[in-house]
């Protein structure tokens, strides 16, 4: 499969999400601000309960070995990058800067703006869910997104990468701490170099759910220790959207 027909067929139906930075919504993963009510809520969008290209998704397992990756992407390692904790999920960016790393995908150059992180993983494949998943966003001077997510499950391995974000953790609503080096050069490599992702058009998986996200989802599955993914989910929370229907 050919990234350049994927990509073809998403652009025939889809505007641009332009929605990194959007207004802050009042919105959860339980009760009266969950999933089932995020169109309702105020700053939200309807297309969160109408649209028909709405991520995540449960990846049939036939469908998982469909795989296509970017005609461009690379990785390099990050210094003195600031980690967040909004009161949604674990965030990694650079207030000053993006992050360096960049895809390519036809003539549209990406870089990546932030990473977080869910648990557990919103992405299902055949029913399967996973520890942890992190989402890579990556986005055009236009505002356009993709995103790379990446499965973990718990090992008695510990995840290297993870390290120094699980070391400094952020336990408070919109606190924040400096870390000095992060080898994010490892991400592709654990990956290989994304040679088994699988492509398909989605959105956002929060309010405003804006659609004309290109997905890639890698079928790799990386380690992380029990102590890590404890850590991680004691800060988070559940903050996972569950599976929508798949139209495409």
């Amino acid at each position: 499969m050919k990234s350049f027909s994927i990509l073809a067929s998403i652009t025939l139906v889809f505007v641009s999400s332009r929605m990194i930075h959007t207004k802050d919504i009042d919105y959860s993963y339980s009760g009266i601000t969950g999933p089932m009510f995020w169109a309702d809520l105020e700053g939200s969008d309807e297309i969160c309960s109408s649209g028909k290209y709405q991520s995540p998704i449960d990846i049939p397992q036939e469908e998982i070995h469909k795989f296509s990756k970017p005609d461009y992407v690379t990785f390099e390692d990050a210094e003195n990058v600031e980690i967040v904790n909004n009161g949604h999920t674990i965030q990694i960016s650079n207030k000053e800067n993006i992050l360096p790393a960049t895809m390519k995908i036809g003539n549209d150059h990406y870089d990546l703006a932030q990473f977080h992180f869910h648990t557990p993983s919103e992405h299902l494949v055949d029913g399967k869910y996973f520890d942890v998943e992190v989402h890579f966003v990556f986005q055009t001077k236009e505002g356009n997104l993709s995103v790379i997510g990446i499965f973990y499950d718990v090992s008695k391995n510990q995840n290297d990468f993870l390290c120094p974000i699980i070391d400094n953790l952020p336990l408070k609503k919109n606190d924040s701490l400096l870390i000095e080096f992060i080898k994010l050069s490892s991400v592709l490599e654990d990956i290989d170099y994304m040679n088994q992702a699988y492509t398909y058009p989605g959105s956002l998986t929060t309010p405003p759910c804006s659609e004309g996200v290109i997905w890639w989802v890698n079928k790799i599955v990386q380690p992380i220790s029990l102590k890590q993914y404890k850590q991680l989910r004691d800060v988070m929370g559940f903050n996972s959207r569950f599976p929508q229907v798949i139209n495409y």
